[in-house]
């Protein structure tokens, strides 16, 4: 199979908010993977938000939830030093050792997970991969992405004309909102 077909998003909405988690519990999700850096926080912020502690705090009554990141545990134990949030630092997604340990921490089931996330080449590959469902998001602040996330989205480029080339119907109901989010 070809890589772009596993860059494909279950979904696309424009914020960690604007995700319906009723619906989600309603189809039997029970585990939410986040990724941290632009999905929740940008890159130049330390810590997340009074707000987002609570949405969390909130979403926690119904949901197990894990913080699956890229960054070392010195960026992510500090941005979440004022929550109770699980999290796997250093994850190394697309590959699937970071989603292993976080469903292994919370003794969940790839059927019943969903991930949330702002990259295709890492948190849409690296999900679709593993064997769960990926809801993209729009990135937090695009401005603050490091070297790394800057040459994956040169590459999310390349794949996002290739899926709108060969599949145009999955492009336009699971991408093109994505696309005209982040147009210059």
């Amino acid at each position: 199979m070809a890589v772009y077909n596993k860059c494909i998003p279950l979904t696309y909405n424009t914020s960690i908010f604007d995700i319906n988690y009723q619906h989600l519990k309603e189809q039997g999700i029970k585990t939410l993977f986040f990724d941290l850096d632009n999905t929740i926080i940008g890159y130049d912020e330390s810590e997340i938000s009074p707000s987002h502690i609570r949405f969390f705090k909130a979403l926690s009554k119904s949901f197990q939830i894990v913080i699956i990141s890229n960054s070392g545990k010195k960026r992510v134990a500090p941005a979440l030093a004022k929550t109770d949030l699980k999290y796997v630092w250093h994850a190394k997604k697309p590959l699937k050792f970071g989603f292993k340990k976080a469903l292994k921490m919370v003794s969940g089931q790839k059927s019943e997970t969903i991930l949330i996330g702002d990259q295709l080449m890492t948190d849409v590959l690296g999900g679709n991969r593993y064997g769960i469902s990926v809801i993209l998001v729009r990135s937090v602040k695009r401005k603050s992405d490091r070297w790394i996330t800057q040459f994956n989205r040169k590459l999310e480029k390349m794949v996002i004309r290739k899926i709108k080339a060969k599949l145009p119907a999955l492009y336009d109901e699971r991408l093109k909102a994505y696309v005209n989010d982040h147009a210059v």
